[in-house]
């Protein structure tokens, strides 16, 4: 009884480990590791061109990163950087409130900016980013350079 047991477990265990080993992962199968890359890009407050049909500012930038295999098997994300220490992913929309005169009285509205990003894979590839106030009106004295990020991981 005690022969069959030990055998058993002898070639349970030989099995497990002959599985292991031709299942484990190398470089040498074939198979890559995951890369990255980050691309800063800086939009300064001259760079910014208002639509007037959709009511939005645009920067259209070239980003040669962005292959076609990225763009269909791998990921790409974008973010607005308000500083060294913090940043938000895109779409971001933040509600400001500001002031009016309305018939010699002093009213308060809120409208909500909203800043987003496409991609474009193409030759070459690019990266466009919109400001949208929820008004749908030009504000030229309101806009900001703003400074993005863009990671592409494949």
């Amino acid at each position: 009884m005690r022969r069959k047991i030990s055998i058993t477990l002898v070639a349970l265990m030989m099995i497990i480990g002959l599985s292991l080993t031709t299942t484990s992962c190398t470089t040498e199968s074939g198979i890559e590791e995951t890369q990255w890359r980050v691309v800063n890009i800086k939009i300064h407050k001259s760079d910014w061109i208002w639509n007037s049909e959709s009511g939005q500012y645009q920067v259209i930038v070239d980003l040669p990163e962005l292959t076609p295999f990225i763009f269909n098997e791998g990921f790409v994300s974008a973010y607005v950087k308000f500083n060294n220490n913090t940043k938000a992913n895109l779409p971001y929309s933040k509600t400001y409130e500001f002031e009016f005169e309305e018939d010699g009285n002093i009213d308060y509205g809120t409208y909500t900016e909203t800043i987003k990003c496409d991609y474009q894979v193409g030759n070459p590839s690019t990266v466009a980013f919109y400001i949208e106030a929820s008004d749908l009106i030009q504000a030229d004295e309101y806009l900001e350079s703003k400074d993005f990020q863009v990671v592409l991981i494949w």
